[in-house]
């Protein structure tokens, strides 16, 4: 952090500095509550800022701890939060180190914005450092291979029968005057065309939807559903039928376009330096 020399010849750090690194450190905090729920851990509350006093006797500070119980096992884990503008050195993993080898069974997690010097990789490997980048989204690279924005466009396209006509198996005359008297009987979603095993197949709901438009707006058209030997049924009347013709028309109704970008729902990017794995947590 950055130091101001007082008139003494000792330091103190910025005060805007330490507001950094604790906000960070309350990020990641609030970063692995939320990956702990999500692995179903609900018995782990997790610590910020606490002191543990190790095996020689001394104090050390815990930027994240917290610990839980599965089958009797007790597992602890301390993250020290380092919010740099560089990579971190081999010096700070060493620091650490040093405060994992001290308390009994800690394991030990470093966490920074920018990555780490290669030495502080090698020495965290050997000695099973589990080293992670955690920050908000903000690099193009972070979505690579994944989709980052989505543009909608959404219509609303509306077939509606203005009248249909039936070719019949028995009397082909007046067969405009039937329909008309047909469709005054008739609900939109009552079975209506029942095949040659007496089967319902078709209502004027499920006819209106396989009306042929292509998306677009039609004043008017004509569209032939050939059944043959079927049955038109209403409550009052059964009609062999071979085929149905419907008028109809087609309304569009073109809504607004809809625009989701995918990184205003990231809360934060993780990644597994030793892996390689980047983890997207949502909001």
């Amino acid at each position: 952090m950055p130091e101001n020399r007082l008139p003494d010849g000792s330091t103190e750090i910025e005060q805007s500095s330490v507001a950094k690194g604790t906000d960070y450190e309350l990020f990641v905090k609030a970063v692995y509550e939320a990956l702990l729920a999500a692995d179903g851990i609900d018995n782990a509350v997790v610590n910020h800022n606490i002191k543990l006093i190790g095996k020689s006797g001394c104090e050390h500070q815990i930027d994240v701890f917290w610990e839980f119980k599965i089958a009797g096992c007790t597992h602890k884990v301390a993250i020290e939060c380092k919010s740099y503008d560089s990579r971190v050195s081999i010096g700070r993993i060493r620091d650490f180190y040093g405060v994992l080898i001290d308390i009994p069974n800690l394991q030990g997690i470093f966490a920074t914005k920018l990555g780490y010097q290669s030495g502080a990789q090698r020495y965290a490997s050997h000695y099973g450092i589990n080293l992670k980048e955690i920050r908000q989204e903000s690099e193009a690279a972070d979505w690579k291979g994944r989709i980052r924005e989505i543009n909608c466009q959404i219509n609303i396209v509306e077939p509606n029968i203005l009248d249909f006509r039936l070719d019949l198996s028995d009397s082909p005359q007046n067969r405009y005057q039937q329909s008309q008297k047909i469709a005054l009987m008739i609900g939109t979603h009552d079975p209506l065309i029942f095949d040659p095993q007496n089967n319902p197949i078709e209502t004027l709901e499920t006819l209106r939807g396989k009306l042929p438009h292509n998306g677009k707006a039609i004043e008017f058209a004509s569209h032939r559903f050939d059944f043959p030997n079927h049955t038109l049924k209403t409550a009052t009347e059964s009609i062999g039928i071979m085929a149905m013709t419907c008028d109809y028309s087609v309304k569009v109704t073109k809504m607004d376009p809809i625009k989701i970008e995918a990184d205003k729902f990231v809360k934060a990017i993780i990644k597994d330096v030793k892996s390689g794995e980047i983890k997207f947590m949502k909001k």
